[in-house]
């Protein structure tokens, strides 16, 4: 039988390592880690990997930069001890929002996360609700996005309770298949934000392009919150024009500085976010470990047909 191994890396959540690991039977090995007093890091694998595949479990947040290389680490380690697979999966990929040059002189962000991944040794990526799914397509090898809707939806069933009218909002347009996919599991009507301008006045408002929110229980979900303020002042907007309560849900709940204070003031009801990052102080957990280890399950399909495809 072959054996996997979930190396869990610095700041995972210890709700998502233990549950992919009991998702997958796989066993769980916590990575060791320190930093030298010039700064550098250190890490180590306390197991051997021969013949294993080695999941490499981290996340991007806090200290992104810090959190990449040490998965970067991980990986090239799992292969100096043997592994016959090395899949990197990170739970919030960081970077990922730099995926143009929006000013010349700027890199491409996330491709250099991917490279650096693949080039230590990573064979296959799995994250969660990346924020460009494109973007993934610059890592070399098998990667898998995770829907995080199935975890949401069975989280926010009870929360909604009986609301005669349920709405899923994206704050944008580009989350538009976020919503969609939520408001499908949920069986509820979906939209997302865009501006208007007053053709006298010359004033910006914000509400959904086809629904009326009056009077509606409204989930607003978006893949990162990080300082907050475009889910307040969606928030703030939705009340305004009549919804009876709005749920701020996001997958990557970053919630920097006082953010979560400001959506409370701003009157959302409930705020949620995945464990993809340590879940913070006020903020409803969402466990994505059975969706992720899913993901991997079919991912690692994928890499044994590769072997096999392989010539003698």
């Amino acid at each position: 039988m072959h054996r996997y191994v979930v190396v869990a890396a610095p700041g995972l959540p210890r709700s998502l390592a233990e549950g992919l690991a009991e998702s997958l039977g796989a066993e769980l090995v916590w990575a060791e880690h320190r930093l030298f007093p010039d700064g550098e890091s250190y890490v180590r694998i306390p197991a051997g990997l021969e013949a294993a595949t080695a999941i490499i479990a981290s996340t991007g947040y806090p200290e992104p930069t810090r959190r990449l290389w040490e998965a970067a680490l991980l990986a090239e380690a799992a292969r100096g001890l043997g592994a016959s697979h090395v899949v990197a999966f990170m739970a919030y990929l960081p970077y990922s929002r730099q995926d143009r040059r929006f000013i010349r002189g700027e890199p491409i962000s996330v491709r250099a996360v991917l490279s650096l991944l693949a080039s230590s040794g990573a064979e296959a990526l799995v994250t969660v609700d990346v924020h460009k799914p494109a973007s993934l397509a610059w890592f070399p090898g098998p990667v898998a996005n995770v829907d995080p809707s199935p975890a949401f939806a069975e989280k926010l069933r009870p929360l909604l309770g009986a609301a005669e009218k349920v709405y899923v909002i994206a704050p944008d347009r580009g989350a538009l298949p976020r919503a969609h996919r939520l408001a499908e599991r949920l069986g509820a009507a979906f939209d997302y934000l865009e501006k208007h301008r007053d053709r006298v006045t010359g004033e910006i408002t914000v509400k959904p392009k086809t629904l009326d929110v009056r009077g509606a229980a409204v989930v607003l979900i978006d893949d990162i919150v990080s300082t907050g303020g475009t889910m307040v002042r969606a928030a703030s907007m939705l009340l305004e024009q009549g919804a009876e309560t709005v749920v701020a849900a996001c997958t990557h709940g970053l919630f920097a500085g006082n953010a979560i204070e400001k959506l409370r003031r701003a009157g959302v009801s409930k705020i949620l976010a995945a464990n993809t990052v340590e879940p913070s102080e006020g903020v409803e957990t969402v466990d994505v470990s059975r969706q992720v280890a899913e993901a991997i399950d079919q991912l690692l399909e994928t890499l044994a047909g590769y072997e096999q495809e392989k010539p003698a």
